[in-house]
């Protein structure tokens, strides 16, 4: 399957993938949190906690509290990339993370309403230009505010190539698969190996 991924080095773009509903609890990781994002996300990050159920019974990385289809199907290459330092994950409770970022156990979805506007966005961009990356890569599902909010960043005006990876998938058990072939799609995408990319695995080029 010839995709506009294969011309792409994963190592160095950036990654962004959604968050799940099913989370692990507890956790002992330290480090700082909230390390350097842009004010306005840390404002409207501490108000959405502020109205999210938060366990504040321990912390753990992000990548690592997230227990749903996507993280229980993705292999080694999800740790890979995060210490690769370019992988950020979007959360309804924490507007924008850094893949190993601690986090506590939190219990919302990824609303945009409740997020001020631009704000996510300018994140996102802020965090490209950090890392220097050219070109961003998200792999979500086509249905939720995840998509949306990658859909509305102003990636051409940024100079910044975006490409947004989701699953055409028809029939029952989507919330299984479709998060099961985007673990798929995005081990075969940091392995370079075309071959593995899933069925129904859509690539859209976003200006």
């Amino acid at each position: 399957m010839k995709t506009v991924l294969d011309a792409m080095n994963p190592r160095e773009a950036l990654t962004i993938l959604g968050c799940s509903k099913g989370k692990n609890r507890g956790g002992d990781a330290s480090g700082e949190i909230n390390a350097a994002w842009p004010e306005p996300m840390l404002r409207a990050r501490a108000e959405v906690l502020a109205r999210s159920k938060v366990d504040n019974g321990g912390l753990r990385p992000a990548w690592l509290r997230y227990s749903g289809n996507f993280y229980r199907n993705v292999g080694s290459e999800l740790g890979e990339a995060v210490r690769n330092g370019r992988t950020l994950i979007l959360s309804g409770g924490y507007g924008i993370l850094r893949a190993d970022e601690p986090i506590s156990y939190y219990d919302r979805k990824l609303k945009l309403s409740d997020w001020p506007s631009g704000v996510l966005e300018d994140a996102v961009l802020g965090e490209a230009r950090r890392v220097g990356a050219t070109k961003v890569v998200t792999f979500v599902s086509a249905s939720a505010d995840y998509a949306k909010l990658v859909r509305r960043i102003p990636w051409s005006s940024a100079d910044i190539e975006g490409v947004l990876v989701t699953i055409d998938f028809h029939g029952g058990g989507a919330q299984v698969q479709v998060p099961r072939r985007l673990a798929q799609a995005f081990g075969a995408w940091w392995r370079r190996s075309p071959s593995d990319y899933p069925p129904g695995m859509v690539t859209e080029v976003l200006r």
